[in-house]
């Protein structure tokens, strides 16, 4: 038995981005337009968000406040513009769309967004629309967000059925604006999420095809958009990729290696593909250790059906990582190895082990942050 629930209205293609404005318009008469603090605005594609809505008649206030992991006082900043708006759109990677769900709920609520991580349920959500700039986070299509408590340094991920956007939008067009590395980033932030959502003990028939497909299309599609960013076949792929892996997580869920990526970007701000990368060869052979047939799926996505799967999968995750450069350890993005009982203290309160598809104790995930320097 199994559910499978996803509400978003999915528009897909180039030029889409143009048509934001005739999506929202019957949700109200002023947009809160959510996004970080430069690219979108350097590339343009702000000015076409805004231009379109107001040919669409709408009004537009823009907060460009948001940080690469988003933290509790930027959504409650957000969520006070909010509430003289009508609707919330969050345009850009995963922050500002992750910030828009939750500056939404915090204003619809007229409370602060920690309340809601400490149990609060909200009564209500202002409908939520995204723009998808980046191919990884596939958070246009899920109900999830991810922010950051500036207090604690603690990192943790929270969703809810009002959280869904109303619509999506993912034009591969914008994202050729990428650079080398955001496009390796977090074309690998949507790996992760397609082979954790096959891995999981979440998983449905309907997020393995999603997961399947977005795993093929990743390990052809993202070195070639790597070397070529105004290659539009391959970022079309990846924008389709990611998207599926959205789909795939918001049912199969992630496993702890998000659990254990989390701590690290929260603690030291970075990116979050990144700090997956570095987890995920000593996470993959930990856990293939105690269920190695959970990989051989995803080896044969990759190419290496018939192979030991768990060999396999990382042969070709390693062969992955040295095309887009980001073989590295965590060493390499500022961990210093000092900080390991910390992290494992903190990615012990993730919540992600209840999908993992083995029992990972202290020493398991204290062993994987150490193997990862």
């Amino acid at each position: 038995m199994f559910t499978q629930y996803n509400p978003v209205r999915l528009v897909y293609g180039t030029g889409t981005v143009s048509r934001i404005g005739s999506l929202v318009r019957e949700y109200g008469g002023t947009a809160l337009v959510v996004t970080g603090r430069s690219s979108m605005k350097k590339t343009g594609v702000l000015d076409r968000v805004v231009g379109s809505l107001d040919e669409a008649g709408l009004e537009a206030m823009v907060f460009d406040e948001v940080e690469p992991n988003p933290s509790f006082p930027t959504v409650d900043a957000g969520a006070e513009m909010a509430k003289e708006c009508d609707l919330v759109i969050g345009l850009g990677g995963g922050s500002p769309m992750d910030a828009a769900k939750a500056i939404a709920i915090a204003a619809a609520n007229n409370r602060p967004i920690a309340d809601f991580y400490n149990g609060e349920e909200p009564l209500r959500s202002m409908p939520i629309f995204a723009v998808a700039s980046t191919a990884g986070t596939g958070s246009e299509v899920d109900r999830y967000f991810v922010l950051t408590n500036p207090a604690s340094k603690e990192k943790h991920g929270w969703g809810h059925p009002s959280t869904y956007p109303e619509a999506a939008i993912v034009d591969p067009e914008i994202m050729a604006t990428m650079p080398p590395r955001l496009t390796a980033s977090t074309g690998l932030d949507a790996f992760f999420h397609a082979m954790e959502a096959r891995i999981s003990l979440k998983a449905t028939p309907v997020s393995d095809l999603y997961a399947m497909e977005a795993l093929r299309r990743i390990a052809r599609a993202l070195p070639a958009a790597y070397r070529d960013g105004d290659d539009l076949s391959a970022r079309s792929s990846m924008a389709l990729a990611s998207t599926l892996a959205g789909m795939a997580i918001d049912a199969g869920r992630v496993t702890m290696l998000h659990g254990l990526e989390h701590p690290v970007s929260g603690h030291f701000d970075v990116a979050h593909g990144a700090g997956l990368a570095a987890l995920s060869i000593a996470y993959i052979e930990h856990v293939g250790d105690t269920c190695p047939d959970r990989f051989a799926p995803v080896a044969a996505a990759l190419g290496r059906a018939g192979d030991d799967p768990v060999e396999g999968t990382v042969q070709e995750l390693r062969e992955l990582l040295r095309a887009v450069d980001m073989d590295m350890g965590l060493s390499d993005l500022g961990v210093p190895a000092d900080m390991v009982d910390r992290l494992t203290e903190d990615a012990m309160k993730s919540g992600q082990m209840a999908a993992t598809p083995c029992e990972l104790c202290v020493d398991d995930i204290r062993a994987i942050y150490r193997e990862s320097l």
